[in-house]
């Protein structure tokens, strides 16, 4: 019985189902970056919140808790009275955005919203203020 060498014009391809929509979402938000305003988010909500941490040496950057843009704020120790002190801090270091902070801060200063909510907003306002 004689072997045969397979060639590359004789594979057979392998099925590869396409990648799941949410999987990749998924991926590209824990690949954040300072561009989309998740730094800002995560640095001002560190400076109101003891159980906020954030690793600025990695990059991307690490938060603690790891799942920090999976919580809403008050789970991280954030009141009503203290979202407004968050949206004050990111006025300050997002300033292109400070108008869309405060034409939106009835629905922005809820500590029931999740964080990776508000840092998907930021993003948005970004992208819109630089085209």
């Amino acid at each position: 019985m004689k072997r045969t060498k397979r060639t590359q014009s004789n594979r057979r391809p392998k099925k590869v189902a396409p990648p799941d929509p949410l999987t990749l979402l998924d991926r590209a938000a824990r690949r954040r970056d300072a561009s989309d305003g998740a730094l800002e988010l995560a640095v001002a909500l560190a400076s109101l919140t003891t159980l906020v941490q954030v690793d600025l040496r990695p990059t991307p950057f690490r938060t603690e808790p790891a799942d920090l843009f999976d919580r809403t704020f008050s789970s991280v120790g954030l009141n009503e009275d203290q979202m407004g002190f968050l949206r004050e801090q990111l006025k300050l270091s997002l300033p292109a955005i400070a108008a869309e902070l405060d034409t939106n801060s009835q629905v922005l200063d809820q500590p029931a919203h999740r964080i990776g909510d508000y840092a998907q907003f930021l993003k948005v306002a970004l992208l819109l203020k630089i085209k």
